[in-house]
């Protein structure tokens, strides 16, 4: 048996359970058991209005919808902070071995102001025992006869000049002083490389670790150590940049490891050194991978197409010694809005290609290396068009996504006529096909391939072998 008092406690408990229960995040509708079956459990209607007591113990309404909205935004903030440092770790050289830092202590500019290591000296007239020469401190200050230390740090001549005046003023009626710069404080520049250690060496100072840290946090660490011997403003640079090496891989047409030339590189600077992107690169997507410190992994895609598209300046991102480059492959039905003739133009992608011609009136097959973005009408140059039949001209095509040639046919007359349709843009390893009964042989020949060529290599040592056969042996241009 249980009374009403035991009755309003338990149930007060419960109350207090399901609100403890749903702020640790409980949100759904969770029912309330109790050891004795008699007493009714706590089960809310619906999980959008659960009830809970307010702090005068009332009840009032609790929405889940507040709570994840609530969430989403958390996790927005997180997102956000995130992106932040990844930003940061791309965007801010981070010193290590080898590299050297110019540092540059210097007066600031305008009259010229006292400060540690400056020699002054004070002639007192009527007065020769107390007139002096000294030296600022360490602590900024020189020792004064009758007066003891004073501070002259950031002063001027003349302000250094009134205050001993005045501090002699008391011990000697209207004191004459003259004070003047007998020497002037040191340069306290220097040139530091970062040692094995993770070290630089600072004049006066000794030896400070600044591996790993960015040139801004270099310079506070710099300037808070100078502190002790002077107050002039400190400007630390980057002096020598450490050898850099890029791992650039993917869609480029020499991947490897590439020594980078220029201070803090961008990825402009190393897609040349690697021969440029392929025709089946995707300048939208280009990864960069940077291992930090403690050994964690952050990447960044770059997008270089919409540059182009737009002719505005490339991504600002820099390079660092180790970091990886990954030129994504386009992916299929993705070439929408996607101008790979642009591309071609651009020092982005391979600077040179090799398109094969078999001229069945001029009896043999050439090669021509042309700059990237070339058209049609550019090989048709180099072909005698007295002998050609214009109308029979067919451009073949490796297509690496269905893994087979494909042909198409070309008239040569409307392109010189001004048809831009005909006036095609070439591309790497494509192959031009002049004659009417060349290219019937040829359509017969890869009609009868039912098995798709591996990659564009057997696709080129099929149209070898093909130009062998027929003219006995190839040639070059």
């Amino acid at each position: 048996m249980f009374t009403a008092s035991d009755f309003c406690q338990r149930g007060f408990s419960a109350l207090l359970f399901a609100a403890l229960q749903i702020s640790v995040g409980f949100v759904t509708s969770v029912p309330v058991v109790f050891a004795d079956d008699n007493l009714p459990s706590l089960e809310p209607s619906s999980p959008q209005d659960i009830i809970l007591p307010s702090e005068d113990f009332e009840l009032r309404q609790f929405n889940v919808n507040d709570v994840n909205e609530q969430l989403e935004n958390e996790n927005s903030r997180t997102e956000d902070i995130e992106f932040e440092q990844i930003t940061t770790n791309f965007n801010s050289y981070i010193l290590d071995i080898g590299d050297t830092l110019n540092v540059i202590v210097q007066p600031p500019p305008g009259i010229y102001r006292l400060g540690i290591g400056d020699s002054i000296s004070v002639i007192v007239q009527r007065f020769p025992d107390l007139s002096f020469q000294a030296t600022i401190n360490p602590e900024g200050n020189i020792t004064v006869p009758l007066l003891g230390d004073i501070s002259l740090t950031g002063l001027t001549l003349k302000e250094a000049e009134n205050k001993i005046r005045i501090g002699l003023d008391r011990y000697v009626i209207n004191p004459i002083i003259y004070l003047s710069l007998a020497g002037q404080r040191p340069n306290l520049s220097f040139q530091a490389p970062v040692n094995q250690d993770g070290n630089v060496i600072i004049p006066q100072i000794g030896q400070l670790y600044l591996q790993g840290l960015s040139l801004e946090e270099a310079e506070v660490r710099i300037r808070a150590a100078l502190s002790a011997i002077t107050t002039d403003p400190v400007v630390v640079s980057l002096g020598q940049m450490r050898p850099v090496q890029i791992t650039i891989s993917g869609e480029v047409f020499r991947p490897g490891i590439y020594p980078a030339n220029s201070i803090m590189p961008r990825v402009t600077d190393i897609l040349p050194l690697a021969g440029g992107s392929t025709l089946n690169a995707d300048l939208r997507k280009v990864q960069i991978r940077r291992q930090l410190a403690d050994g964690s992994i952050v990447s960044r895609n770059v997008d270089l197409y919409a540059a182009l598209q737009s002719g505005g300046t490339p991504p600002n991102l820099r390079l660092r010694d180790g970091d990886a480059v990954i030129v994504q492959r386009r992916e299929p039905g993705t070439d929408d809005g996607y101008d790979r003739n642009l591309i071609a133009r651009s020092t982005l992608a391979v600077p040179q290609i090799r398109v094969r011609v078999l001229n069945y009136a001029a009896g043999g097959i050439g090669t021509q290396s042309l700059p990237n973005g070339s058209t049609f009408l550019d090989v048709l140059g180099n072909v005698p068009l007295d002998t050609a039949n214009l109308r029979d001209i067919a451009l073949v095509r490796f297509d690496p996504e269905k893994g087979k040639a494909v042909t198409q046919r070309l008239d040569a007359r409307k392109a010189l006529a001004g048809d831009t349709s005909q006036n095609v843009t070439l591309q790497d390893n494509d192959v031009i096909v002049v004659g009417r009964n060349l290219i019937g042989r040829l359509n017969s020949l890869l009609s009868t391939i039912t098995q798709p060529y591996f990659n564009v290599q057997s696709f080129i040592r099929f149209f070898e072998n093909f130009g062998s056969g027929l003219f006995g042996g190839g040639n070059s241009n």
